[in-house]
């Protein structure tokens, strides 16, 4: 059977030149879990895979969306899934390659399109919590949703409220939202692969990689072009474009807009670090400084086949065939 293979980890890590040697060793295409390289004109500012890499191996999900347009975790949940069938389809494997752990996490475990929150009957579920007791809301959910009450404890008042709440807006319980998610998820078992290299290091490389893309790359004229435009509000949470602007409005110097970036950056992958942390069954590996990434696959293929080796060959429990 086909499978599919995640590689994750903080931004600066190396995943993008790791990618594109794991996917050549795998047979693989890759298909992109990263929440701002899916936007054209903004190769930059995202650190897109350079049109080299992306001449050696197929990648989808980069560079394809208008910046003005916005876009969300369902939307990638909805042209990933599918460029994933096809890739198996084609009797290729897939790679998902990314830093972003709730886009995923959207992919390996589902996601609820359950409506948003109606602030006028969570309020008054909340007053009766208040009133009655969590216990008492508890039991009014088990007589609606046994499914959901199994799987929320009687004291989670957030979670029970948010149970009735959707069963008073829809008529359907919760849990036949979380079947619906189910539905959409990959078909067959994902390996996780994370990247991780020394904190010192990867905080270097994130500095230094903001350097090169200001004094090299071009990225204030990339900047300037997309601050023209009328931007999407997911748009303009790619980070560095608010630093820039302030320097490009002249109420910042470029050195201040510089290491006011690399600070939130810095403090981004470390958020991505604690994230990834808690994704069950990951498999890591610590990038050492000098490694090639081609070095780095050849320890990965390692990872993969003890995975397949370590799993009965046949049925749904199947690991990765290499």
């Amino acid at each position: 059977m086909h499978r599919v293979i995640a590689l994750v980890g903080p931004t600066a890590v190396g995943k993008s030149a790791i990618a594109v040697e794991l996917a050549q060793a795998l047979g693989a295409e890759i298909v992109s879990c990263d929440s701002m390289q899916v936007y054209q004109e903004m190769t930059v500012l995202t650190q897109a895979p350079t049109h080299a890499q992306r001449a050696q191996v197929q990648h989808h999900l980069v560079s394809c969306i208008d910046p003005t347009h916005g876009f969300s975790v369902g939307e990638y949940r909805r042209m990933a899934a599918p460029a994933i069938d096809r890739i198996l389809a084609h009797g290729k494997r897939a790679l998902i390659v990314g830093g972003t752990g709730l886009y995923l996490k959207a992919l390996t475990e589902g996601l609820c399109d359950a409506p948003p929150a109606d602030i006028r009957i969570r309020e008054q579920l909340w007053g009766e919590c208040h009133g009655i007791g969590s216990p008492v809301l508890y039991h009014r959910l088990q007589g609606i949703d046994a499914v959901a009450a199994s799987r929320i404890h009687p004291n989670d008042a957030r979670r029970i409220i948010r149970a009735l709440e959707v069963y008073a807006l829809t008529g359907k319980p919760i849990s036949s939202w979380w079947r619906e998610a189910s539905a959409e998820l990959l078909h067959g078992q994902v390996t996780v692969l994370g990247l991780d290299r020394d904190r010192e290091e990867l905080y270097q490389r994130i500095n230094d990689r903001i350097l090169h893309m200001v004094y090299e790359q071009g990225v204030i004229n990339e900047a300037r072009l997309l601050l023209r435009l009328p931007l999407a509000r997911s748009t303009r949470q790619v980070h560095g474009l608010s630093d820039l602007e302030q320097y490009l409005a002249g109420r910042a110097s470029l050195k201040d807009a510089i290491t006011l970036w690399q600070q939130r950056v810095r403090h981004y992958a470390r958020r991505q670090l604690i994230w990834f942390r808690q994704t069950p069954n990951i498999q890591w590996v610590t990038v050492p400084r000098d490694e090639h990434p081609w070095e780095t696959t050849a320890r990965l293929m390692g990872f993969i086949r003890r995975a397949r080796e370590a799993r009965p060959a046949a049925g749904a429990e199947a690991a990765l065939e290499t």
